[in-house]
């Protein structure tokens, strides 16, 4: 396969998100002091928390205690990629260089590390050109040019670009369109329309009295046209676009999910299936990758809509945390129409995660045998 069908095939599988009485001054509550506030005071008690393990210790055992305290609290492991998003920018301020912080994250919570880190430099910034951009991503012997590590630099820039303009999403992706390739302008597409749907999500929680959060990104989206911005941007920013909308979708229909179906039906033309895996993707999220729960949730959907919805869920099963053997799970646990394709998604999913095809194929074969080769086809093609 040459090389530029190779990258575009790899961008289809990547593109599928306080102080406590008691304590003496300045020092931060642990975590099993936080478990019992209050949402919005236990989410600051975490951050303070993982920044003072961060500061000691490095950005690698801030990112194990999040793991940690993920596996104790579920309201933690729902918001665990904002609160990567945390130790991201923390990092830059703690190492100084987002090269020197980015060697330090690792693929975790959907990679978020790295996205808070190119928001913190961008942030950092007075003015933003082309010029700050174009290398922060570069290609290396460790980092090659397809590789999710590369993907997940690339989409943080789309989460900074987003951040530095104040939530202008059509300024921020033609600051993307500036890079060399499409694949790398996709990538970063996506960290734009990411960043615009979470902060959303976070400005309409329902907040305590008196508690205000400053942002704007609700001219990006649109309670009378839950497909906007999507439904009005030109044909290259659709993919990316439509690969994240359903999260918007389902913050208007509070979780609806059938009704998210019946808006993903109105999508025209190939991106009618995109729509139907990102709804798959935010079922896995909002279902903590409970795969029961998957498919009941997919079910409310009808033909095909069944099928890409638990594509879309498989990729995330499989990108939280960069690891191929939750996605496998959640294949044998499907009726035998859907596994093939399930297990032929795992097949496209292990390329960005593994350079090796032997570690490919390997994590394959830990599938059930009569579909171990429908996911080798597409483990080993390139």
């Amino acid at each position: 396969m040459m090389r530029g069908q190779w990258s575009a095939r790899v961008l289809v599988v990547l593109l599928g998100m306080v102080w406590v009485g008691g304590l003496q001054a300045g020092e931060p509550a642990p975590p099993e002091t936080c478990r019992p506030q209050p949402f919005e005071a236990k989410m600051e008690c975490y951050q303070q928390h993982l920044e003072t393990v961060l500061r000691s210790e490095g950005t690698e055992s801030a990112l194990t205690a999040l793991e940690q305290i993920t596996t104790q609290d579920p309201e933690a492991l729902r918001e665990a990629h904002p609160l990567v998003h945390h130790i991201g920018q923390r990092s830059f301020a703690h190492y100084g260089t987002a090269p020197a912080a980015l060697s330090h994250c690792r693929d975790v919570f959907w990679s978020g590390c790295y996205h808070g880190v190119l928001q913190a430099f961008l942030s950092s910034l007075s003015n933003v050109g082309p010029q700050h951009i174009l290398p922060l991503c570069p290609i290396s012997e460790t980092v090659s040019a397809y590789s999710f590590q590369r993907y997940n630099c690339l989409h943080g820039l789309g989460h900074g670009l987003t951040i530095q303009f104040r939530y202008d999403v059509l300024k921020s992706l033609a600051f993307c369109d500036a890079l060399p390739g499409s694949w790398d302008r996709e990538s970063c597409y996506g960290g734009v329309f990411m960043e615009n749907i979470v902060t959303f999500q976070q400005a309409h929680r329902v907040q305590p009295a008196g508690e205000h959060h400053h942002h704007e990104a609700t001219s990006f989206l649109n309670p009378q046209d839950l497909l906007y911005p999507c439904s009005v941007l030109t044909e290259k920013y659709l993919r990316a676009c439509y690969l994240m909308q359903t999260s918007a979708v389902l913050t208007f229909l509070n979780y609806d999910f059938a009704q998210a179906f019946t808006q993903c039906a109105r999508v025209e033309g190939e991106h009618q299936t995109t729509c139907y895996r990102s709804l798959g993707r935010d079922i896995s999220g909002y279902t903590l990758r409970d795969a029961a729960r998957v498919n009941e949730l997919c079910r409310l959907g009808q033909g095909d809509q069944i099928q890409q919805c638990f594509i879309g869920a498989v990729k995330d099963f499989i990108l939280t945390d960069a690891n191929p053997d939750p996605g496998l799970a959640l294949c044998r646990s499907l009726d035998g129409p859907f596994k093939k394709d399930c297990y032929a998604t795992v097949g496209e999913m292990v390329v960005p995660l593994y350079d090796d095809k032997n570690k490919r194929a390997q994590a394959c074969r830990r599938g059930e045998e009569p579909y171990v080769e429908a996911c080798l086809a597409n483990a080993t093609a390139f």
